[in-house]
Order: structure tokens, then sequence, then C-alpha cells
């Protein structure tokens, strides 16, 4: 049963679900959505947000190549929960992923908007 698990399925293959996973990244290279954790002072909760706020947008990238495939990966990373998300990532972390400085951006103005409505 383990054989059928792919972090990188082909357009054929039927998709069930998406599993988050922690591992060495050299293990991760030929998976699909990544991101480096190196130890830092973000919380886990934060970084989960901002590493599937980045698969988001990496799928909004991937929408070139086929609508079908993006949507039905953008589904399955919607259909994990929070929790799991949370739970899958080390203790304080910071994330290193191509975009990554730029989703820390998008995340502080939508903050600073945020606050600035409530005032």
């Amino acid at each position: 049963e383990m054989s059928k698990l792919s972090g990188k399925p082909l357009p054929e293959d039927v998709i069930l679900y998406a599993i988050p996973v922690c591992a060495p990244y050299a293990t991760l290279a030929q998976y699909k959505f990544r991101v480096k954790l190196t130890p830092g002072n973000q919380k886990r909760g934060k970084a989960s947000k901002q590493c599937v706020e980045m698969f988001y947008r990496t799928e909004d990238a991937g929408k070139k190549d086929s609508t079908n495939t993006s949507n039905r990966y953008a589904d399955m990373i919607k259909a994990v929960n929070d929790n799991e998300w949370v739970q899958a990532i080390c203790g304080d972390v910071k994330i290193s992923a191509a975009g990554a400085s730029k989703a820390i951006k998008k995340q502080k103005a939508s903050k600073k908007g945020k606050s600035k409505r409530k005032s």
C-alpha cells in the first residue's frame, strides 16, 4: 500500500487525499509542493498558514498548464484541515522557499489592513 503514495502524481493518477509530511528536504526534492523549514521564531500555526498560502500561489502559477489538474490539486490542499497542517510542522521554524518573503509581506499587509479597518 505504501507504493501507492506519491509526491508527484501523474495526470492520469487518481488522487484520493493529500497528506502533509515533514521530512528531510532532499527526500522531498521530487515533490511538487514543498517548503524548506529551518529553525526560527515563527510559530507552527502561522507557519502552516503561510505554507498553504504559498501552495495556492504555486497552483495559480501552474494554472497555465492544465486547469483541471490545478483544480484537483487545489481541492486536495483545501481538504486538509488546519490541525493536520500544524501537526506536520516542527516547533518554531522559518520558512525558506521561492516566494516565502512575498507571502510574509502579504500577511503583514493584510493584518495592517484589518487593524486599520477596526480603528
